[in-house]
């Protein structure tokens, strides 16, 4: 293979010197399209490989023997004016110019005709056989075609990118069969034919010729970069929302441009590298680029050149591009095709693109090996890996992907200078569509112009109806299927069959009325409201009033509904603990100095190395919008709480901010520190606000308000066919029904006697009194079970009440760690030491001991500390302040429960 330099990704006004497979390929690529059979052929090589390059110098060569006039079709608007640029510069014996131009002008040899596929790919021209839109000034296709064939010019396409251009393969295809080419030329850099084949057969033609060169082949004249490298970051849960991942791109892509700057430099080449950045498409994108490169990476604003246009100007991109002074070119998205730029190593992608033909567009703009390299070593081998690599930087990890599986089919490229000819074929897919497929095939086809064969529809089977060969039932055989197979359709008038109203006798004599059943509510006492009750199926359960100390109503805790909060919030943020490495982390967060990890993949190789020490720019905003959103949740705190808690944690991160300013030799004046110190604070916030809610729970814990709830429940009812076993101690004389109990009180009661469980409020004789059913709040647990047992046989347990959940006559809790309220397991009434005065205190049993331990936080002033119980290997222990496993409570000998009970007597 030659060595000659060459640098293909720069249009040049001398002729190029070709490699040697390129030599090769527009010798026989214009062999075989000036062949007899002349088939349909295409050209598979990399981008940057110089597919326009051998195409241009084969449409020369063989306009250099044949009259031909060709149209030059590609996918996008600024590939137009870059193809055109190409053709003066490498086909100097071509005339290109734009196909609206050439239309209007004298069909001659030699001339190329450029355009879009889109710009041809029109219904409405086919419609009137191209032969639509004309006038005095303007030609149609149809006149300018004819007008050709009248010169006895010969026709050529070239469909250059057909791999994206071929978009509208069907439509284009149609415009191409108008054509009737007598050359037909395909450029891609994938070896994806979909397109293609829909786009060849709909232009009558079913085999075609490939020519191709692999990427190594590229590669090894140097014309590509050897690696391609994809960075990605991978931050942790505290940074990964607040990220702004683009300036972080932008920093350490530039960052990357330095050193290779700083390696070039050492290799005695001449080259300034280029970085690109790709943004969004709209307004404003570019400046803030822009600003971001001079503030965060402190590019000089006049080293940036921009292309702030959302249409693509490829001139203007190729001249800052090849501008030495430029070391940034910031473009938008719909720019990114269409212009060269080989100074270019690094490529900063702002913008998603999953696209995976987009994607190899934009790598494209960073794979070519500049003049300078090429010049300084003599093989690819001798080139350095960080020089010979392209760096894809992206803001969106999920974009990879289309990098990647663009990388990926262009490595599927093989080289094959000589041509090979694949046909196309038709098959059946499951779901017994059709799909075009291609195969190579050494017979070669008789004439690979000619069209696929046209199906043939399949024949009926002999005695089933016409236009059913697929099997499925006709119309007369689905109505014969639905009566039962008879044949026949249920009733020919549409009233209801015979028979239906004989069935009904109308001379039945009228049902007796239900009796009415008694109704509670009506009963003049309460022995006569049992009763009503007990013929109702209801069982009335009363409340015991034989036994000490029970209240009318149990004392249960709220929140304050007036605090002072701005001072309580202050107090939380000045005592609330801030480790070092907290405080460490927030200061370097508000610096953008926190390190992430920076993901780089080969995608060539698929391999990978992480690189830990990446700097991640935060986005300040974005973490204060976090801060204050977390701070909403925050109990019974307003915005100036908020104020108040962000300027104390700031005030106490202000040693620690000026302490890393000092060290870091970065200006430390007051403006500086506080912005600096107010950003670490919210970061805190963040990373702080459970403790911040744990503590400011606490501390409204710490002002509970005491009050009675609802009175106790005159009685509880529960069916009578479900019995509930009885209790010594119980303040109704009964343990809670059981979970199969509860699941079959539907079962056991007719609805109406349910409703009458449900009733809470009654009146006999102008007494007033409440009742409660039983619900699955009241069941016990095994562990629940048991303690009511020991409940029961302790004898200094004056009574015990199971304390339901969220009801309103129930004890509730502050707690001091949340802003729910805990309803207690129990109530239990006891004498601490035999003789005194009982008093009510709560237990709990648990299963989880963190739960336990959130929920000893507060220590309610009227029943003193909540005894919170566990089991372990069968046995049961009291659960300590920190969660842990405490002193053993033996059920068998009930005076450790009530040791346990005297230890936090309140």
């Amino acid at each position: 293979m030659g060595s000659m330099s060459l640098d293909l990704a720069v249009a040049q006004g001398s002729t190029l010197i070709p490699e040697r497979f390129q030599v090769d390929l527009i010798t026989n690529l214009g062999a075989r399209l000036q062949s007899e059979q002349r088939p349909p052929c295409l050209l598979r090589a990399p981008t940057g490989s110089g597919k326009t390059f051998v195409v241009s110098r084969t449409l020369a060569n063989i306009s250099a023997k044949e009259d031909v006039i060709w149209f030059w079709f590609v996918p996008f608007t600024n590939l137009v004016s870059q193809t055109l640029d190409d053709l003066v510069t490498n086909g100097t014996d071509l005339t290109p110019t734009l196909f609206t131009q050439g239309v209007n002008q004298q069909p001659g040899a030699g001339q190329v005709l450029i355009s879009t596929v889109q710009g041809v790919s029109r219904k409405a021209w086919r419609r009137e056989h191209y032969d639509a839109g004309g006038g005095e000034q303007a030609r149609t296709p149809a006149e300018f075609l004819a007008l050709a064939r009248a010169n006895e010019l010969k026709v050529g396409v070239v469909v250059d990118e057909a791999h994206i251009a071929l978009d509208e393969a069907t439509e284009f295809g149609h415009f191409v069969n108008w054509l009737s080419p007598d050359y037909l030329t395909m450029a891609t850099a994938t070896p994806k034919n979909d397109r293609i084949n829909a786009f060849l057969a709909s232009a009558g033609m079913s085999a075609f010729e490939s020519f191709g060169v692999s990427r190594d082949d590229v590669v090894q004249a140097r014309l590509n970069k050897q690696y391609i490298e994809a960075v990605v970051y991978r931050l942790q849960e505290t940074t990964n929302t607040v990220a702004d991942l683009k300036r972080t791109v932008l920093r350490q892509a530039w960052f990357r441009n330095l050193a290779l700057q700083d390696q070039l430099q050492a290799a005695g080449i001449d080259l300034t590298p280029l970085l690109l950045v790709q943004v969004d498409n709209g307004k404003g994108t570019i400046e803030e680029a822009e600003r971001d490169l001079v503030e965060l990476c402190g590019v000089p604003i006049n080293a940036i050149g921009k292309h702030s246009s959302d249409e693509p100007n490829p001139q203007m991109m190729e001249a800052i591009a090849v501008d030495p002074t430029k070391r940034v070119l910031i473009f938008k998205q719909s720019a990114g095709t269409g212009f060269n730029a080989p100074r270019a190593f690094v490529l900063a992608s702002l913008k998603s693109v999953s696209d995976r033909d987009f994607a190899m567009q934009f790598i494209g703009r960073v794979m070519r090996v500049a003049r300078p390299i090429r010049n300084a070593y003599q093989t690819a081998a001798d080139i350095p890996a960080d020089l010979n690599t392209a760096y894809v930087y992206l803001a969106n990890a999920e974009a990879q992907q289309g990098y990647q599986q663009a990388v990926q089919v262009t490595n599927q490229v093989k080289t094959n200078l000589e041509g090979e000819v694949e046909r196309l074929r038709e098959t059946k897919t499951r779901n017994g569509g059709t799909k075009l497929t291609n195969r190579p095939d050494p017979q070669g086809e008789l004439n690979p112009r000619s069209p696929l064969p046209t199906p043939v529809p399949p024949t009926p089977h002999p005695g089933q109806p016409s236009g059913s060969a697929s099997g499925q039932p006709s119309p007369s055989n689905t109505s014969d299927q639905l009566d039962g197979g008879t044949g026949h359709s249920g009733t020919s008038s549409g009233g209801p069959q015979n028979g239906f109203w004989e069935e009904l006798d109308t001379d039945a004599p009228e049902a007796t009325p239900a009796p009415v059943r008694p109704n509670p509510r009506t009963a003049g006492s309460w022995e006569e409201w049992r009763q009503t009750l007990a013929d109702r199926g209801v069982a009335v359960y009363p409340l015991r009033t034989n036994v000490a100390n029970l209240p009318e109503a149990l004392q249960r805790e709220s929140r304050p509904e007036v605090l002072d909060m701005q001072a309580i919030s202050e107090r939380v943020a000045t005592q609330i603990t801030i480790t070092a490495r907290q405080e460490r982390e927030a200061v370097l967060a508000a610096r953008n100095k926190l390190r992430g990890t920076e993901l780089h993949t080969e995608l060539t190789t698929n391999t990978q190395h992480a690189n830990d020490d990446a700097l991640i720019v935060v986005d300040r905003n974005r973490v204060a919008r976090e801060a204050v959103h977390a701070m909403e949740r925050l109990p019974q705190v307003e915005p100036d709480d908020h104020a108040i808690i962000v300027n104390t944690l700031a005030q106490r991160l202000m040693p620690a901010a000026k302490d890393q300013l000092l060290d870091a030799g970065e200006p430390h004046d007051p403006a500086t520190v506080k912005r600096l110190c107010r950003t670490a604070a919210y970061w805190l916030v963040r990373r702080l606000i459970d403790d911040l809610a744990e503590r400011l729970h606490a501390e409204i814990a710490k002002e509970a308000v005491i009050a009675p709830g609802d009175p106790i429940p005159r009685a509880m009812l529960f069916p009578s066919e479900l019995p509930l076993p009885l209790s010594a101690n119980n303040v109704y004389g009964i343990l809670p029904p059981s979970a199969s109990d509860l699941n079959a009180v539907d079962q056991t009661l007719m609805m109406d006697d349910r409703a009458l469980m449900q009733v809470t409020e009654w009146e006999i004789n102008g007494e007033r009194f409440a009742t409660a059913p039983f619900d699955h709040t009241f069941r016990l647990n095994d562990n629940e079970q048991a303690f009511a047992d020991a409940l029961d046989r302790a004898d200094y347990v004056e009574w015990w009440f199971r304390n339901p959940e969220k009801k309103s006559y129930a004890v509730r809790i502050v707690r001091g760690e949340h802003r729910n309220y805990f309803f207690p397991d129990f109530v239990v009434c006891l004498s601490h030491v035999e003789g005194q005065q009982p008093k009510q205190r709560l237990a709990e049993t648990k299963h989880d001991l963190k739960d336990a331990r959130r929920k000893a936080l507060h220590i309610p002033e009227h029943y003193g500390k909540v005894l919170f119980l566990t089991r372990d290997n069968g046995k049961l222990y009291v659960v300590t302040d920190n969660g842990g496993i405490g002193a053993q409570v033996d059920l068998g000998d009930l005076e450790t429960l009530r040791a346990e009970f005297r230890k936090t007597a309140p």
